[in-house]
C-alpha cells in the first residue's frame, strides 16, 4: 500500500507482520531534508554566538565546520520522528504501546541532496467484529439492606476512626505493622526497590494468613508474622505473578527482607463518640444516614455485578487476537481501571491495595482477558459514541472522596500525580459503554444468595480450569526435560562405546 502525504510528501509502504503487527517503511524525499537542514543552520545562525561576530552575522560555513554533526543529528531526529507521526495520523493506525525504531538509525547518513528511508516496527490495536449488543441476558442480583448491615457498617468505621496504639510485640489480626524494606528479585543485580514506610497489616481471621506486601499477594503472611516484635526482621519470599504489570517481575524470585520500626492497634470508637464524630445528635440518625449509603452502594454492586456480565459476555463472544508484545503500560492500565473501579464503589485504600494483589496473583489466561477488554471495550464505546465530559470526570472524583471521607481537590491532586485522571475518563467511558448494553439487555432478577453462590462456582471452576492447565504444562515440560536427559545419556553412551572400539 503505497500513499503519499501533503506535509513532507513522503513516500509509505505500510507490511503486516500478523493480527496486530506492521512495519513502516518511510521515504522521505531528498527536498525536504535539504529544507529541514538548510532551517536548522538558519535556526542556528539566528542564535549563535561566534568570536569576532555579532550575533547572528557568523558565516554560514563556520557554523557548518563547527556544528555540521550537531545540526545533522538534531535534523534527523526530527525528521524521523515528524515522518512517523504524520504515517501514523494519515493512515489512521492506533498504535499499541511504543515503535520501535532500529538501534542503528539514529547513525544512519542524513546528507543534503539525497532522500532519507527508515523502517519502524509498531503494534496496532486489533481489527474485530462485535458480537450483537442488543438482548443480552443479564441476572441482576437482589437483596435487601436490613439492621445487621447496618451493625456491621456501624463496626467498621468504630474501627476505621478509632485510636492508634503503639504497641511492640503480641501482634493480633488487624494490626498494622510499619517499617524499612528492601526487595531483591531473581537476575537483578543490586537492591531492586526500597522504602521506609512499607505498611504491612496483620492478615484478619477470615484472610486465612493471606495478606498483600508491597502489592504481592503472600499466602503464608500471617505465618510470617508470628513471634515478631518491634525491631524484628522478618523476610517474605515469594514469586512473582505472571501477570503483573512489570515484566521483570514475572515468574521471579522476589524477597523482601522488612525490619519492623512501629506498630499500631486500633481501638475501636465507643458508639458515642462515632455518632458525635459524624455530627449527629444519636445513633438512630446515624443508622438512618448509613442505610441509605449502604443502598447506594448495593445499587452500584448491583449494576456493577450486571457490567461484569457484559462483559463476560463480550469476552466469550469476542474473537480477538491481541499484539504479541503487549507494553507494560497496557498491563498497568487493566490494574490501574480496576484501582478506580474499587475506590469508586466505595473500598477503602487498604481493601483496594489488598484486592490489587489478588489480583495480579490471577492466571495468565485472566491476564489476557483483562487486556482484551480494553480493545473490546474501546470499540463497543466508539460503536455508541460514546463521549465523556469534564464534568463527569469531576463528578467522578467528588463521589470518590466522599466515599473515602477526603476533599474532592485532594483526590483530584493525588490522580494527577499518578496519571489516574486518565483511567478515571476511561473508566467512566466504560461504564457508560456497558450501562448502553445493560439498559437494552433481557435482565432476569434473582436473590442474590443464588447470585452469589453461582458466581462462587464459576470462579472455583475458573480456577480448578487455571489448575489442570498449570499441571498438564508442568507435565509436559517435565516430559520433554526428561527426553532431552535420556538423548543426552543416549548420545554419551554410543560415545562411550565409540571411545573404547577406537581404543
Amino acid at each position: 500500500m503505497d500513499t503519499a502525504t501533503d506535509e513532507m510528501n513522503l513516500k509509505i509502504n505500510i507490511t503486516e507482520d500478523g493480527p496486530a503487527a506492521r512495519t513502516l517503511a518511510i521515504t522521505i524525499p531528498a527536498e525536504v531534508v535539504d529544507e529541514r537542514i538548510e532551517a536548522s543552520y538558519g535556526n542556528l545562525q539566528n542564535q549563535a554566538q561566534m568570536r569576532g561576530f555579532r550575533k547572528g552575522k557568523a558565516p554560514r560555513h563556520l557554523l557548518r565546520k563547527r556544528f555540521g554533526q550537531d545540526v545533522i543529528n538534531e535534523t534527523r531526529g526530527q525528521l524521523i520522528m515528524g515522518a512517523y507521526q504524520q504515517a501514523i495520523q494519515q493512515n489512521e493506525l492506533r498504535v499499541v504501546g511504543d515503535p520501535d525504531f532500529p538501534d542503528e538509525l539514529m547513525e544512519k547518513p542524513l546528507e543534503e541532496g539525497k532522500e532519507f528511508s527508515f523502517e519502524v516496527s509498531i503494534e496496532v490495536a486489533p481489527e474485530f467484529d462485535l458480537p450483537a449488543l442488543e438482548n443480552v441476558a443479564i441476572k441482576k442480583p437482589i437483596f435487601e439492606i436490613d439492621e445487621s448491615h447496618v451493625d456491621n457498617e456501624m463496626k467498621q468505621l468504630a474501627f476505621r476512626f478509632g485510636t492508634p496504639e503503639n504497641i511492640k510485640k503480641d501482634f493480633q489480626p488487624l494490626d498494622r505493622l510499619i517499617g524499612r524494606a528492601s526487595v531483591d528479585v531473581e537476575d537483578h543485580d543490586g537492591v531492586f526497590f526500597e522504602t521506609d514506610k512499607t505498611l504491612v497489616v496483620v492478615p484478619d481471621v477470615e484472610d486465612e494468613g493471606k495478606g498483600p506486601v508491597l502489592g504481592l499477594l503472600l499466602e503464608d503472611l500471617g505465618e510470617r508474622l508470628e513471634g515478631a516484635a518491634i525491631g524484628s526482621d522478618i523476610v517474605f519470599e515469594t514469586v512473582g505473578p505472571p501477570a503483573h504489570e512489570r515484566s521483570e517481575l514475572r515468574d521471579k524470585k522476589i524477597t523482601i527482607n522488612f525490619h519492623v520500626t512501629d506498630c499500631e492497634r486500633i481501638t475501636p470508637l465507643e458508639t458515642e463518640t462515632l455518632v458525635t464524630t459524624f455530627g449527629h445528635e444519636d445513633e438512630a440518625m446515624l443508622r438512618e444516614r448509613l442505610k441509605l449509603e449502604i443502598e447506594n452502594r448495593r445499587d452500584q454492586e448491583q449494576r456493577a455485578a450486571e457490567r461484569e456480565q457484559v462483559f463476560e459476555y463480550l469476552l466469550d463472544n469476542t474473537t480477538l487476537a491481541l499484539p504479541q508484545k503487549i507494553s507494560e503500560a497496557q498491563v498497568a492500565r487493566t490494574i490501574e481501571r480496576q484501582r478506580m473501579d474499587l475506590l469508586y464503589r466505595g473500598d477503602n485504600p487498604e481493601q483496594v491495595e489488598k484486592q490489587l494483589a489478588e489480583m495480579r496473583d490471577q492466571t495468565q489466561e485472566q491476564a489476557i482477558n483483562r487486556l482484551k477488554l480494553l480493545f473490546i471495550m474501546d470499540k463497543v464505546a466508539r460503536h455508541f459514541d460514546i463521549e465523556v465530559s469534564d464534568q463527569e470526570v469531576n463528578g467522578r472524583i467528588a463521589m470518590m472522596a466522599q466515599q473515602r471521607g477526603e476533599r474532592p481537590d485532594a483526590v483530584r491532586t493525588e490522580l494527577q500525580k499518578t496519571g489516574g485522571l486518565q483511567e478515571v475518563a476511561r473508566q467512566i467511558m466504560e461504564h457508560k459503554a456497558a450501562d448502553r448494553i445493560v439498559d437494552q439487555a433481557d435482565v432476569t432478577e434473582v436473590p442474590a444468595a443464588d447470585w452469589n453462590k453461582e458466581a462462587t462456582e464459576k470462579a472455583e471452576k475458573r480456577k480448578s480450569g487455571a489448575g489442570k492447565k498449570a499441571a498438564s504444562k508442568k507435565a509436559a515440560k517435565k516430559k520433554t526435560a526428561k527426553k532431552a536427559a535420556k538423548k543426552t545419556a543416549g548420545k554419551a553412551e554410543s560415545k562411550k562405546k565409540t571411545t573404547k572400539k577406537t581404543k
